[in-house]
């Protein structure tokens, strides 16, 4: 033996849950539950947008939570997968991917103090109004009719800026209780 001690052959659980791999498919897990509760809950309240709550929750949660500078845009990749094997709805699956990048690169910039984080919540708000202006250049060039703009721009863009911003608060309060709670039980 010779005062060394023997590698162990088996790692436990939570090295196994902490790995690079297992914590890129939780984020990618994550956005496709995201879209499979944003087309599981669609019923028609006349609210656009409103799936921004959950969506944009979980997003900044993930991109907060994760110490990877793309987890939002790999969160937002499950959200595409999901969307075209759920619904076979490609643009779905851009706006999510796009919601994601935006996201990440909103983190980029805001990440600097702890006073800026309390931005994110705008970012979220403006990543979410990506939706009516995807869906703007959609029915534009391709002639796609969407139920949310026939209320015209000012509202589902409002709408969407809200949800959305009331979401990234959602994800980002969620992980300061969790942050707190880290800190209290250590």
């Amino acid at each position: 033996m010779s005062g060394k001690l023997l590698k162990r052959a088996i790692s436990n659980s939570s090295e196994v849950w902490q790995s690079d791999k297992s914590q890129h498919a939780w984020i990618f897990i994550a956005g496709a539950m995201a879209m499979l509760m944003h087309e599981t809950f669609r019923f028609g309240l006349d609210l656009p947008g409103r799936q921004g709550l959950t969506l944009m929750a979980i997003l900044i949660f993930v991109r907060l939570v994760s110490p990877y500078h793309y987890s939002a845009t790999l969160a937002g990749s499950g959200g595409l997968v999901a969307a075209l094997v759920i619904r076979d709805n490609p643009a779905a699956a851009i706006i999510v991917l796009s919601q994601g990048i935006v996201l990440d690169l909103a983190f980029k910039q805001l990440s600097v103090s702890n006073i800026t984080l309390w931005l994110l919540p705008l970012a979220a708000g403006l990543a979410h109004m990506l939706k009516p202006l995807f869906k703007m250049g959609f029915l534009t060039w391709a002639g796609v009719e969407t139920d949310s703009l026939r209320h015209g721009l000012a509202y589902p863009f409002m709408t969407h800026f809200i949800f959305g911003a009331v979401g990234g608060l959602i994800g980002f309060l969620a992980w300061r209780t969790l942050k707190t709670s880290q800190k209290y039980n250590h």
